[in-house]
């Protein structure tokens, strides 16, 4: 998975701006807790919101003045910390504003990040992931089975065993009968940059294999937490970002739904009365309740 490492080379600009880097007053860069309703270090649950490409720590989640993970979803999971992590995560105007970030390096920082605030935590983790964000989830995930299963950064690693839910909004896992699945990506980019890196999506339609290599790997270390990829029904102007067939996969671990928006509407809401709302909220709620022991299953790092 060498070259995958170019998919998030960007440097952050506003979700609805112009390729003009502009910092975006509510991207915060790192963990941002939105609302805490924890009593102590076992009880609860952190859910962990983590944006796409072009996406933003809070905008992402918003519609109007309302974020719904800190504005709506306290009230119906209280017994909740809400988080965001925010990332660089656009690509515009390479050659000047090019960050040395990649997937890996994002996947990497988000445990870092995790670990450092779960310092003698030991609640479950449900993270929610929207578009490309998702593959940067997985491959933290990959990154923690690894480390868990080799006795390394057992700080890191233990974010693996305490994830106990994914709820993936619009990610693509798997090429389509007509692209592959780095084509598929690489029309995620195109769409979401507007000004797209021509070589990040020649790299991209060409190294599909190692997005598939990821996804491999993570079907493999996930058998155990429950999985949700939730699709978009809606076309953008452009048509349907990620198609039906991509925005899951198959596992008896995973269930599939859909909400009834566009690629970047499907995860913003501002009441509880939007069906959208509802249908992402009753995922959540069912994940925080489908309690488990953590896993010990480290056998695709083990050579068995």
């Amino acid at each position: 998975m060498r070259k995958i490492h170019r998919l998030f080379k960007s440097q952050r600009r506003s979700e609805e701006g112009d390729s003009t880097h502009v910092p975006e007053p509510n991207h915060i860069l790192g963990p941002d807790v939105l609302y805490d309703g924890t009593t102590d270090p076992t009880g609860g649950v952190d859910i962990v919101f983590v944006h796409g490409l072009r996406g933003s720590s809070h905008t992402t989640w918003s519609k109007g003045d309302v974020c719904w993970p800190r504005d709506l979803l306290k009230d119906d999971i209280p017994e909740s910390r809400v988080i965001t992590w925010g990332y660089d995560s656009s690509v515009a105007k390479v050659s000047t504003y090019a960050s040395v970030e990649s997937i890996y390096g994002h996947a990497g920082t988000l445990l870092v990040d995790l670990s450092f605030l779960r310092r003698d935590i030991t609640r479950p983790i449900v993270f929610a992931a929207h578009s490309l964000g998702g593959l940067v989830v997985k491959e933290a995930l990959i990154k923690a089975a690894a480390y868990k299963s080799h006795g390394r950064h057992p700080d890191l690693a233990e974010i693996y065993p305490r994830t106990q839910g994914i709820v993936f909004f619009g990610t693509p896992h798997r090429g389509s009968s007509k692209e592959n699945l780095g084509e598929i990506v690489a029309g995620i980019s195109s769409y979401c940059l507007r000004q797209p890196n021509k070589q990040l999506l020649r790299t991209l339609r060409t190294d599909s294999h190692i997005l598939e290599s990821q996804r491999d790997q993570f079907i493999t270390i996930s058998q155990g937490i429950p999985v949700v990829c939730v699709r978009e029904e809606l076309p953008t102007a452009i048509g349907i970002i990620v198609p039906e067939s991509s925005a899951s996969y198959d596992g008896f671990n995973v269930q599939r739904s859909s909400i009834n928006a566009n690629h970047m509407d499907m995860v913003r809401f501002s009441e509880r009365g939007d069906l959208g709302y509802r249908r992402a909220i009753g995922h959540l709620f069912d994940l925080t309740r489908a309690l488990e022991a953590p896993k010990e299953d480290y056998s695709i790092y083990k050579g068995d």
